[in-house]
Formats: C-alpha cells, structure tokens, sequence
C-alpha cells in the first residue's frame, strides 16, 4: 500500500512539475549547418523560431565562445514568439556579423606594414561552435499578457569557413607617397624662386649676367 501511495506521488510531483515546465518554450529551426565567408564580409543570419508551450517567449540570438573570434556581432535582435507557435509557423529572428579583415596572416617585407601579400600556404580557418537561442524577460507585456520569465536556451551547431584569396604586394601606396614628396620639393622650389617679385628676380639676373661678362673679359 506504501508502494503505490509512493508511485502516485511521484506521478503527481512530476506532472506538476512537468506543467510548470512546459508553460513556455522555444525551439529552433535553422536552415543552414555551416557558413563559408570572406575576411572582412558583413553578413546576417536568420533562424526560425517556434513556441509550441502555452506561454510566449522572448528570445535573442547569441553565438557561443568558439565562434566569436570569426562571428564580430554587430546587431542581434529580441522578438517574441507567441505561444502556440508551430515549427512550421516558426518566426524569423536575425543577428548581424562582420567578419575580422585578417583572418590570416599576411608577409610584411617592404615599408614596415604598409605593403602586404597572402599567400595562403596555411590550411583553411575553420571554426565550430553553436547558433544559440536564449529567452530573456520581457520588459512590457503582449497583447494584455507578460511572457514567461524562465529562462531557458537552445543551441544548434554551426560551422564557420573563412576563405583565403591570396593577393601580391600592392605598391600603390608607396607610389602614391613618392608622387606626394615629389610635389611637395617642387611646390617648394617653386615656391622660394617665385616668392621674390619680378623686377628683383631681373635684377638678380642682370646682376648674375654683369659679373659673368667681367669675368670673360678679364681672361
């Protein structure tokens, strides 16, 4: 007789437990597994969101530590997904990244770090982790009713390709530097021959002439 006053009690405990649960959840519906970029590529990701529970759900998109070095977020929208929410109904929610410009290490030979070249001789960047959807409280109510304050994520896993495209020394900038020291002597030059008016630049000459002519004569 203890037994089953024992069973039914744990049959009740769990569904109490089970129903204070299942008030709110989320699930995800991601359609794409891995990504493949550029170093410096700005992009958005969208994941498909769904509350099957009885309570709504605010949510927002993370990502998890392993890809934060290649994913820079810039932007990651909250949404609430109401309750009822089938995965086929699933609402969309996005987050926004831009890939770091180096992603690969570059050879620095000639002016310091101004003039670059990659030759990708080093295997393709590859980094895994998880697309993570996690619910956060909301700040106002929904149509009359708050959503669920528990808190709860789910993840889904996530593969990051960073392209290598490989490029030779780019000499415009030092040729760009030498075409500006070069305007700035002539400018100068220029300058100090032509800052003096004139009739004395004349003079300067007929002066220059004079002696030059004094100087034949004696020889």
């Amino acid at each position: 007789m203890k037994k089953i006053n024992l069973l039914v009690f744990c049959m009740v405990f769990a569904v109490v437990l089970f129903s204070s649960v299942a008030t709110a959840g989320i699930g995800i519906v991601i359609g794409q597994e891995s990504l493949m970029l550029n170093e410096g590529e700005e992009g958005k990701l969208s994941v498909g969101v769904y509350n099957p529970f009885a309570g709504d759900s605010n949510v927002i998109i993370e990502i998890s530590e392993e890809l934060k070095e290649v994913l820079v977020m810039q932007e990651a929208e909250a949404k609430l997904i109401p309750a009822h929410t089938s995965s086929e109904d699933a609402i969309p929610v996005e987050f926004h990244f831009k890939v770091p410009k180096k992603v690969y290490e570059r050879d620095y030979t000639i002016a310091g770090r101004f003039i670059d070249e990659l030759k990708c001789e080093e295997e393709q960047k590859v980094y895994e982790g998880e697309i993570v959807v996690k619910s956060v409280p909301l700040e106002t109510s929904y149509e009359g009713t708050g959503g669920s304050a528990t808190q709860m994520a789910i993840g889904h896993p996530m593969r990051v390709r960073v392209n290598c495209n490989p490029y030779g020394k780019n000499y415009t900038l030092l040729y760009v530097f030498v075409a500006l020291v070069s305007g700035l002597v002539i400018f100068m030059v220029l300058f100090k021959k032509y800052r003096t008016p004139k009739l004395q630049r004349d003079k300067e000459k007929l002066a220059k002439l004079r002696a030059e002519i004094r100087k034949q004569k004696k020889n």
